[in-house]
């Protein structure tokens, strides 16, 4: 009797997990065969879609960044973009990943606190306070970073945010993908270091990217 109640509970188990399995999907992986393209807010992507500054529609060119918060040299070049877009208004729309070099402290929360921004329609704003405000969070501790990071928003969004909704999306699993997802997609174009530039599916040696543009929109 024990023997056949040991078999009984050993079926039942069986046909329960195989019922739990049958159920069970695995999101498919999306093949990034061309990451000069904008990605639409997708299922691995967290549904949150690519960071864009400008109208991909309207302009003549689309440059696609490659970027670590952390990194100086980026703070740098973002400067050098943002008065190119100035200049050649509506003419230039940025497509902005974060690529994750493991090199910088708070790099990786500064990310999420940028994409969380994104969320709220802050990010270009926010990118720049990450930015010309490097050393003042990168050399933070944890959380005296995410007090700044909120403030941050707070500047950013001119007060109009919802600072709760920004805390609450910076911890979420949505924007973990989504920078996992910028991540692979920045390994597909197999760079080698940020900040790195790519136009009409070409990576721009940095040097020649100001005049690159230039030489684009004077066409």
């Amino acid at each position: 009797m024990k023997k056949i109640l040991i078999i009984c509970v050993i079926f039942f188990a069986t046909i329960v997990g195989l019922m739990v399995l049958g159920t069970y999907k695995k999101e498919p992986t999306i093949e990034i065969s061309n990451p000069d393209q904008i990605f639409k807010p997708l299922e691995e992507s967290g549904l949150i879609g690519d960071k864009i500054i400008g109208d991909p529609e309207k302009a003549k060119i689309v440059v696609y960044e490659y970027a670590d918060f952390g990194c100086p040299h980026c703070a740098e070049w973002n400067r050098t973009i943002g008065d190119l877009m100035g200049q050649y208004d509506g003419k230039i729309a940025l497509v902005f990943r974060y690529y994750n070099l493991r090199s910088f402290n708070n790099s990786y929360a500064s990310a999420r606190a940028a994409t969380a921004a994104q969320m709220q329609g802050y990010f270009k704003e926010y990118k720049d306070l990450l930015f010309s405000n490097q050393s003042e969070w990168i050399y933070a501790d944890a959380k005296d970073a995410e007090n700044i990071f909120i403030d941050y928003f707070k500047i950013s969004s001119d007060g109009s945010g919802n600072v709760e909704k920004f805390i609450k999306d910076m911890q979420s699993q949505e924007v973990e993908k989504r920078l996992k997802f910028e991540q692979r997609i920045g390994k597909a174009t197999h760079l080698k270091g940020t900040p790195y530039f790519r136009i009409n599916g070409e990576a721009i040696d940095l040097e020649k990217l100001s005049d690159k543009i230039k030489d684009l929109l004077n066409d």
